[in-house]
C-alpha cells in the first residue's frame, strides 16, 4: 500500500494526484478503467477487456488491457492495483466517485469531456452513472442548503440554491427554498421575482403551474401587476424577412466541406433533422457554383416502386424537351416514363435490367445536364427503395467525367433517422471508402442563432435569444417559426411561459415522436413529467422496469436527439411529449411519479 495516498478525480476532468508524479490529467481509457473499478469493485480481466476494446479480437483486447494496467501501475504506484484476475483498486487509492458522500456538492460531471461511443456497453454504463451522480449532486446541494439555512447562514444557503437551480432549473422544491430564503432576508421583491422565474420555467419546460404550496409563499404580497400583460394587436402581414432571412449564417465549416468535396468531384450526403437547413445550405452553395437541378422525393413515393426515379427522369427530360433521345436510352427510360413509348417495357426485375436502366439514366443525365454543375436529390428519406438503389448505381456511373468535361456533382439530402437503415448503411460504406463526403448538419451555435434572428427585423427580439435557443434547440426553422408565432400573437418583448404554437413545428415534432418505440416514448414522458425530480431509480419505479431495461429506450432517445442525458434537446420537444399525452393519462402518470418519489425523500 502506498505510504502517501494517491487521489484520483473523475468527477469533472479526470486527473490523478500521485506522490510519484504530482498532478496530471488521465487519458481516456485509463480514466474509464479506474472509474469502473472504483464504482463496480473487483472485476474480471475479460470483462474489462470487452468493455474497453469491444471490437478487438479477444487476444488483442487482453494484450491492450495488460499494457494499460502496466501504465497505470507506473503512474499510480506498483501497489495501486491488486489481484491478477479479478482486478481491484487498493485502499490507498482514493477516488472521488467512491468517496462521494464525503465531498461537497458541485463536483462536475462524471468523466467530463470524455466520450466512449466506440465502446458501446461502456458508454451505456457511463450514461447511467452520469445520471446517478447528477442526482446525487442535486441531493447533496439540497442537504447543504438546508444545513446552511438551519445554521443561520442565509446568504450562503441562497448561493447554494442558485447553483442547484443551474443543475435542476425545474426543481420546484429548490425554487420554494429560494423564495423562502429571500423572504427570511427581508427581500420581498426578489422573492416575487424568484416565483415568477419558477412559474416561467415550469410553464416553458413542463407545461404546468406551480403547486399550491409554492403559490402560498407569495400569495399575501403578490400584486395584480403580476397578471399577464395585454397582448399587442397582431400585425396583419408579416415582413418578407420573417419568412426567409436573407443571409445564410453559421455554416462556414459546412460550406468548406462542400467546397472540398466539389473540388474533388465527390458526391455529398447532407443529413440532419427536419428544419436544420439542409435545402437552404445546398441551394445557396450550388447557386454559387452555377446552374443546378433539384428534385425532391415525396411522402407518397414509398408506395410505388421507382416513383422518385420517374420524377427525376421527367425533370431531366424537361430541360430540353425537343432534344431526341438515343433509341436504347429512350426505351429504357420508358420503363420509368411510359408516355415515351407506345409499348413501354415493364419495370426492371432482373439484375441485368436494373444495370441497363442505370446506364440509360446516367446517359440521360449526362446529355441533358451537360451545362449544369449539380443535381440534387432532396428529401431522399421519402424515396422508394427501388429508386434509392437506382440512385446509387447512377451516382457511381457519373463519378467519371465525360472526355473533355467535368463530372456532374450529385448531392443527396435526407433527414437523420428517417432513411431506411439498409440504405443508410450503404451510404456510410461509400463514405468510409472515400467515394462520397458525409455532411451532418447540427443546430446553430448561439451566436449564429442571434445573427439569424437579427435579420428578421423584430424590435427587442435580441433580449430573448437565449430563451428562444433553449426552446428550439437552435434549429433554424424552429427559431423562425417560433418568432413568427410570437409576432402574430402580439410580441411585447418578453418570452412567454407558454409560447404560441407553430403548426409547422408542432407537426414536425409530433412526427418525430411517432417514430419512437413505445418504451422510448414512455421513458420520454416520465422524464418530461418528473422534471427536476427525475432519476434512474424513479424511472425504474414508474415504468416497472429494471435499470438495464432502460438502456435501449434511453439510447434510442439520445440517437433520435430527443434527450441529451436526462435533458430534452429542445423545450418544444418536452412540451409536445407532455401535450400529446391525454389529460387523464397525464394525471395518472403524475400520481405514479408522486407515489414513487415518496420513499426516496
Amino acid at each position: 500500500m502506498p505510504s502517501v495516498a494517491t487521489h484520483i478525480e473523475v468527477l469533472g476532468r479526470a486527473r490523478v494526484n500521485s506522490p510519484l508524479h504530482g498532478a496530471r490529467h488521465m487519458e481516456r481509457k485509463a480514466a474509464a478503467l479506474v472509474t469502473y473499478l472504483a464504482i463496480e469493485g473487483p472485476t474480471e480481466r475479460s470483462r474489462l477487456a470487452s468493455l474497453l476494446w469491444p471490437d478487438a479480437p479477444d487476444r488483442s483486447a487482453r494484450v491492450n488491457l495488460r499494457q494499460l494496467l502496466r501504465r497505470l501501475r507506473l503512474t499510480l504506484g506498483e501497489d495501486s492495483l491488486a489481484g491478477d484476475d479479478p482486478v481491484w483498486l487498493c485502499e490507498g487509492i482514493l477516488v472521488d466517485a467512491r468517496e462521494y458522500s464525503k465531498l461537497p456538492p458541485f463536483q462536475g460531471e462524471l468523466l467530463a469531456g470524455f466520450s466512449y461511443e466506440d465502446c458501446g456497453e461502456l458508454e451505456e454504463w457511463l450514461r447511467i452513472q452520469r445520471t446517478r451522480f447528477h442526482s446525487l449532486q442535486c441531493r447533496a446541494a439540497e442537504a447543504e442548503a438546508l444545513r446552511l439555512e438551519q445554521a443561520g447562514q442565509l446568504e450562503a444557503a441562497l448561493e447554494t440554491v442558485r447553483r442547484l437551480l443551474q443543475l435542476q432549473p425545474t426543481s420546484e422544491q429548490a425554487w420554494q427554498t429560494a423564495i423562502r430564503l429571500h423572504l427570511r432576508l427581508g427581500d420581498r421583491s426578489s422573492a416575487l421575482l424568484a416565483y415568477r422565474d419558477c412559474r416561467e420555467q415550469l410553464h416553458r419546460e413542463l407545461g404546468i403551474d406551480p403547486s399550491p404550496e409554492t403559490r402560498a409563499l407569495v400569495q399575501e404580497f403578490e400584486r395584480p401587476a403580476e397578471q399577464e400583460r395585454p397582448r399587442l394587436r397582431a400585425p396583419e402581414e408579416l415582413p418578407l424577412a420573417m419568412l426567409s432571412p436573407l443571409e445564410l449564417v453559421g455554416r462556414d465549416n459546412e460550406w468548406a466541406v462542400l467546397e472540398e468535396a466539389w473540388a474533388a468531384g465527390r458526391p455529398v450526403y447532407v443529413l440532419g433533422e427536419a428544419g436544420i437547413g439542409k435545402t437552404r445550405l445546398v441551394s445557396e452553395f450550388c447557386s454559387a457554383q452555377g446552374s443546378w437541378l433539384l428534385v425532391a422525393a415525396r411522402p407518397a413515393d414509398p408506395s410505388t416502386s421507382y416513383a422518385t426515379s420517374a420524377r427525376v427522369s421527367r425533370a431531366v427530360l424537361g430541360l430540353e424537351p425537343e432534344r431526341p433521345l438515343e433509341p436504347w436510352v429512350r426505351r429504357e427510360i420508358a420503363r420509368l416514363v411510359p408516355e415515351l413509348e407506345p409499348s413501354a417495357p415493364p419495370l426492371p426485375s432482373t439484375p441485368e435490367e436494373k444495370a441497363r436502366l442505370a446506364e440509360a439514366l446516367a446517359r440521360l443525365i449526362r446529355t441533358r445536364c451537360g451545362e449544369m454543375s449539380a443535381l440534387v436529390l432532396d428529401d431522399a428519406h421519402r424515396a422508394d427503395a427501388a429508386s434509392l438503389e437506382l440512385h446509387l448505381r447512377v451516382q457511381d456511373l457519373l463519378l467519371e467525367p465525360e472526355p473533355g468535361g467535368e463530372a456532374l456533382r450529385l448531392l443527396t439530402c435526407f433527414r437523420t433517422g428517417e432513411l431506411a437503415p439498409a440504405f443508410e448503411e450503404r451510404l456510410r460504406e461509400h463514405r468510409e471508402a472515400g467515394l462520397a463526403a458525409w455532411l451532418p448538419l447540427e443546430p446553430l451555435m448561439l451566436s449564429a442563432a442571434g445573427e439569424l434572428l437579427a435579420q428578421m427585423g423584430v424590435p427587442r427580439l435580441e433580449a430573448i435569444v437565449p430563451q428562444l435557443a433553449r426552446y428550439t434547440g437552435c434549429n433554424p426553422l424552429f427559431l423562425i417559426e417560433t418568432v413568427r408565432s410570437l409576432v402574430a400573437a402580439g410580441f411585447d418583448g418578453t418570452f412567454p411561459a407558454a409560447p404560441p404554437p407553430s403548426d409547422r413545428v408542432t407537426w414536425i415534432v409530433e412526427q418525430r415522436l411517432k417514430r419512437l418505440s413505445p418504451d422510448a416514448l414512455r421513458l420520454a414522458r416520465t422524464v418530461a413529467l418528473a422534471g427536476a425530480d427525475f432519476s434512474l431509480e424513479l424511472a425504474t419505479c414508474v415504468l416497472g422496469l429494471h435499470a438495464d431495461q432502460l438502456a435501449a429506450p434511453w439510447k434510442e432517445l439520445e440517437e433520435a436527439k430527443v434527450l441529451r442525458g436526462a435533458t430534452f434537446t429542445q423545450g418544444v420537444l418536452r412540451r409536445a411529449v407532455i401535450e400529446t399525452l391525454p389529460q387523464p393519462v397525464r394525471e395518472a402518470v403524475l400520481r405514479r411519479i408522486s407515489a414513487c418519489l415518496q420513499p426516496m425523500k
